[in-house]
């Protein structure tokens, strides 16, 4: 039996989530699919250019993203209360920004979205349901993957399920179970030997981050940063400049070494840890209170 998302993702306290979602069976739909000898890589640019619009409008912040052949792994920060600080004209922007309105060839943009948006002030149902929507994480994954799915399915001139229906969530309750976790998703493509370097490999939101030093050197020495966000007066900024992280990524993405550090070596087993897709990540007295907050029994070892 499944386990309710609603006991998955804390609905009162904003927190940082580790989420994968994988295409039905496993089917490399989004990379080379043997069985119809089709390579359907195009698809990757679908899935990140969709993300990094609704990530703008939604109640998260993306933190770190790797988009493959088969699955996508994403770290957002996601705050489920910010909703209900927004004012109404907030909503109907975000709202129709996430969703504008289908056009015809002759009529105008600009004006159409400012009668869309008043028509979703002028009708309280509307605006509430719009406002939930804009506040949910199950909300946003659905709607970042189903249009993907519908684009999809056209071009393969079917009908289905592309993206399996559920997707994984694991809370990170700690800075260095989200800094670790973001590492596991950066070195994706590396850990699957689709690459051999960090910067070797498009559809990851370390790619993101090298593309923009190269505009933005003085970046480097900044502490980490979203990559997009929907949140205001809110930050999941981490303590770690972008010029360790990369340092951290490059040492992960060799193979351990016998004369590591004692720091290395546990950045070492924290990244594999990952793999376990835990319900939650962090040290042990953050692990027992969010088992306890939610009634469960704990399992597996906590980050060190």
């Amino acid at each position: 039996m499944t386990t309710p998302r609603s006991q998955l993702v804390d609905n009162e306290i904003a927190l940082h989530y580790h989420l994968m979602s994988r295409c039905v069976r496993r089917s490399w739909l989004c990379g080379f699919d043997k069985p119809s000898r089709r390579k359907y890589d195009h698809r990757k640019s679908w899935l990140e250019q969709r993300l990094f619009h609704l990530a703008k409008c939604f109640a998260i912040e993306i933190d770190a993203f790797a988009i493959l052949s088969n699955h996508f792994h994403l770290v957002v920060y996601y705050d489920p209360l910010a909703c209900h600080q927004w004012d109404d004209a907030e909503v109907a922007r975000r709202w129709t920004e996430a969703f504008p309105p289908k056009l015809s060839q002759h009529q105008d943009d600009a004006a159409q979205q400012e009668i869309r948006r008043e028509n979703i002030m002028n009708d309280p149902l509307l605006l509430e349901k719009a406002r939930l929507t804009l506040g949910s994480l199950s909300a946003f994954m659905k709607h970042l993957k189903q249009p993907i799915a519908w684009r999809a399915n056209r071009e393969d001139k079917c009908t289905g399920h592309f993206f399996e229906s559920r997707f994984y969530s694991g809370a990170l309750l700690s800075e260095r179970a989200v800094l670790a976790t973001m590492a596991y998703v950066d070195l994706n493509p590396v850990r699957a030997k689709i690459c051999d370097t960090i910067d070797g490999y498009q559809h990851t939101s370390i790619y993101k981050r090298l593309q923009h030093l190269e505009k933005s050197p003085e970046q480097l020495q900044k502490l980490l940063e979203p990559l997009v966000s929907g949140l205001t007066g809110s930050s999941s900024t981490q303590l770690m400049s972008l010029s360790d992280y990369i340092s951290h990524l490059r040492m992960l993405s060799l193979p351990p070494a016998a004369n590591l550090t004692d720091d290395q070596a546990a950045w070492f087993r924290q990244v594999a840890s990952i793999r376990k897709r835990q319900r939650a990540y962090g040290r042990l007295e953050e692990l027992e209170s969010w088992v306890e907050r939610h009634g469960w029994k704990r399992t597996g070892d906590p980050l060190d």
